[in-house]
Parts: structure tokens; C-alpha cells; sequence
């Protein structure tokens, strides 16, 4: 195969990712499961075609794919950095106001690309998300389509997003009281950024397009 394992990254429920590395260079290759194959059968074929088609600097470039009797899977780039997970949960990191824009901003940026390509992620969540000396890169596409506006619409990509930033605004949460609230009592927000973040997950009227929340971002 000629490359060398250097570590395992994660596993899910569809593959195994590892950290590998052929001469000077490190790449991810990714391990599709058999079992799991055989369950979603031509759907494995989506992850691979999306991928191909994109060429964007947050996004972990296609290198290839590798097939054997008892192996499926495929190369990507490396992109390092610690996911958002591991910053919120292990490494107890509070995100500051104006760090938690300029990620939003490079997650409408990225999502601007994908979704002018017609590309719906589906799956935009901290353990998917990296971060690295300010910059923000989004991995993991098993869940990705080709948006039909029928089952899969881009406005998902919204609501995730509107999750990923609450998981940011919470790192500066202290909580008083045993009592839940929720989030737009408990967290310290402007009544715009409660509007956004309400449309951005549906509880009230849903954005229309990345743009209009591009709009509606920078102005708060």
C-alpha cells in the first residue's frame, strides 16, 4: 500500500481514520467498515464524488482511492489541527465574542463554496470542525449530498451551524442555579444574535440562503 500507520484518529460508525504517512508527507486515509458497506451500499460512492469536485482551503483535499480484498477506503490531505470537541471538552477552552465570529465567519465562507456548488455537509459539528492557529477547517463528508431541495436541502447546513456556534457560546457559561433554562435566558446574548441564532435553527423564520445570514452576521 506504501504508507506507513502512524496513529489512529477516531472511529465511526461507517469508518476508522488514521493518521498515515508515505515518505515526508501525512495524509488521512480513511477505512470504510465492510459491514457498513454492505448496509449503504452505492451511498459510500457520494463522499468520494463530493470530494473530487471541491477545491477549497478548509476542505481536506481527495488524494485517492484504495481498494483491496479486505480493504476500502481512500487518502485524503492532512489538515492539522484539534478538533472543536477536543478544545470545548478536554481542553476546557473559553471562546472569546470575537473568536466565536471570525470561526463563524470562515464556517459561512466555507459554507458560501460548498453551497454554490450545490453541496449540502449535513453534519456540521465539533467533533467535524478543526482549529488551528485561527484557521477553521471542515471535515468528515460521509453525510454529504448533492442538494435536490427535496430530501436534502442546503438549509440544513443552517441549524447545524446555529448548533456549533451555541457550543461556542456556551464555553463562557456559568451556571447559577440547578433550574435549566433555555439557551437565549441562560446565555448573555444581544436580542439580534437571539434572532439569528432562533432563525439559523428554526425556532423562528429560517434563513433562505448563506448569504442572508452572511448579511445579518456581519451587521451584529
Amino acid at each position: 500500500m506504501g504508507y506507513t500507520v502512524l496513529e489512529l484518529l477516531g472511529e465511526g460508525r461507517y469508518g476508522i481514520c488514521y493518521l498515515v504517512s508515505e515518505g515526508d508527507r501525512q495524509y488521512i486515509l480513511k477505512q470504510l467498515k465492510r459491514e457498513m458497506l454492505k448496509k449503504i451500499g452505492h451511498k459510500v460512492s457520494y463522499e468520494k464524488e463530493i470530494l473530487r469536485s471541491i477545491q477549497h482551503d478548509s476542505i481536506p483535499r481527495y488524494i485517492k482511492k484504495l481498494e483491496f480484498d479486505d480493504f476500502f477506503g481512500y487518502v485524503l490531505e492532512f489538515k492539522e489541527g484539534k478538533t472543536f470537541e477536543e478544545i470545548i471538552y478536554k481542553d476546557n477552552y473559553t471562546f472569546k465574542r470575537e473568536e466565536i465570529y471570525d470561526i463563524g465567519m470562515q464556517i459561512i465562507n466555507i459554507l458560501k463554496y460548498l453551497h454554490s456548488k450545490g453541496i449540502v455537509h449535513r453534519d456540521i459539528r465539533v467533533p467535524n470542525t478543526l482549529f488551528n492557529n485561527g484557521n477553521v477547517y471542515l471535515v468528515d463528508f460521509g453525510l454529504a449530498r448533492w442538494a435536490n431541495n427535496e430530501k436534502y436541502k442546503l438549509d440544513v447546513d443552517f441549524s447545524y451551524f446555529g448548533d456549533f456556534l451555541l457550543h461556542l457560546h456556551y464555553t463562557s457559561f456559568e451556571g447559577e442555579g440547578a433550574k435549566a433554562k433555555p439557551w437565549y435566558e441562560e446565555l448573555q446574548l444581544t436580542e439580534n444574535e437571539v434572532t439569528l441564532l432562533k432563525r439559523l435553527l428554526g425556532i423562528e423564520e429560517r434563513y433562505k440562503s448563506i448569504e442572508e445570514i452572511e448579511v445579518d452576521f456581519l451587521s451584529i
